[in-house]
């Protein structure tokens, strides 16, 4: 356990420095385009580069301190990473068909930062990260003497890592830490509709 807690923190480490690095590039792209722009264009664009750089640094700054409130901004924050790799991506690709070779090898290095960010995406969902990055480990290390029928799973409001008996949950659930329901309604809509 201590081996994969020791994975799990590498594996967070590289997360965080993608962040920061994909934040400053972007940065770098807006302030460059907004720099070509004149008048009140021109300081607009400027303002709102700061406001990304500002904002992206901040959930930084959160995801790599293991801040409860910037894992799900992560996510959101890594989801529009991908976006906007993507659409540079694309415009890169045209360009290159076009005879730029810069352009073409930027697509490619881009192609594959943004497959790299795509399957490293499931590491958000793990339910070991997740009890690792709020410091529920020694939850983790007692999913070992789980009893029968039991597993473990994460509260989807406050991330807690919860012994759960999947096929005797219901509506009623609560979270013990949160008090949040652990089965949303319309899961329990779902389900009730399928036995019908």
């Amino acid at each position: 356990m201590e081996k994969d807690l020791a994975t799990i923190q590498r594996v967070h480490r590289s997360m965080s420095s993608t962040l920061l690095w994909l934040t400053l590039l972007f940065f770098f792209l807006l302030i460059s385009f907004s720099l070509g722009l004149d008048g009140t264009v021109l300081q607009i664009g400027t303002f709102a580069s700061i406001l990304v750089l500002a904002a992206g640094m901040s959930i930084y700054y959160g995801f790599s301190r293991r801040k409860i409130w910037a894992y799900r901004l992560a996510i959101v924050h890594w989801l529009f990473l991908i976006l906007i790799c993507s659409l540079i991506t694309l415009i890169d690709l045209i360009a290159g068909i076009q005879g730029s070779i810069m352009s073409a090898i930027m697509a490619i290095m881009l192609i594959f930062i943004i497959v790299g960010m795509v399957k490293r995406f499931t590491t958000f969902s793990n339910p070991m990260f997740m009890a690792w990055y709020i410091g529920q480990s020694s939850n983790v290390l007692a999913s070992s003497q789980l009893q029968t029928n039991e597993m473990m799973a994460a509260c989807p409001h406050c991330l807690s890592i919860l012994a759960v008996k999947p096929l005797e949950l219901s509506g009623s659930d609560l979270c013990p830490n949160c008090g949040e329901k652990l089965v949303s309604d319309e899961v329990v809509a779902k389900f009730y509709n399928e036995e019908e």
